[in-house]
């Protein structure tokens, strides 16, 4: 076996163990509150646990990332994720998304109370 076969199977080898099973990034799927009903005005909180405590989770809302605002606040304590929602508007109402390791989450926000 010369160097460049030794080098091929080296990659294969290497390129099987990349391509197994990947692990579950979340936890505790069953036990998530994945339907939300909230109020107008009010603040909502989504949540979801993850495997490994320093797993990086990002937030959608209609496929954009969310990031720390006045309007959204985005909490990482131990292996619990958060999304808080304040002052609730109807444009909120919809489909969130939590994303960890190429995983994703899913909940969704539902508007009651009209103060129109």
């Amino acid at each position: 076996m010369n160097d460049s076969q030794q080098l091929c199977f080296g990659t294969s080898i290497f390129s099987s163990f990349l391509h197994s099973e990947p692990k579950p990034a979340f936890i505790n799927q069953e036990q998530v509150q994945k339907e939300v009903n909230a109020v107008l005005t009010e603040s909502a909180t989504l949540c979801c646990e993850v495997a490994q405590d320093a797993t990086e989770v990002k937030w959608f809302k209609d496929g954009k990332l969310l990031i720390t605002s006045r309007k959204f606040k985005i909490e990482s304590v131990s292996k619990t994720r958060r999304l808080i929602i304040g002052q609730l508007e109807k444009k909120d109402a919809g489909e969130y998304i939590c994303e960890a390791a190429g995983q994703k989450l899913s909940f969704k926000v539902e508007l009651t109370g009209d103060n129109s």
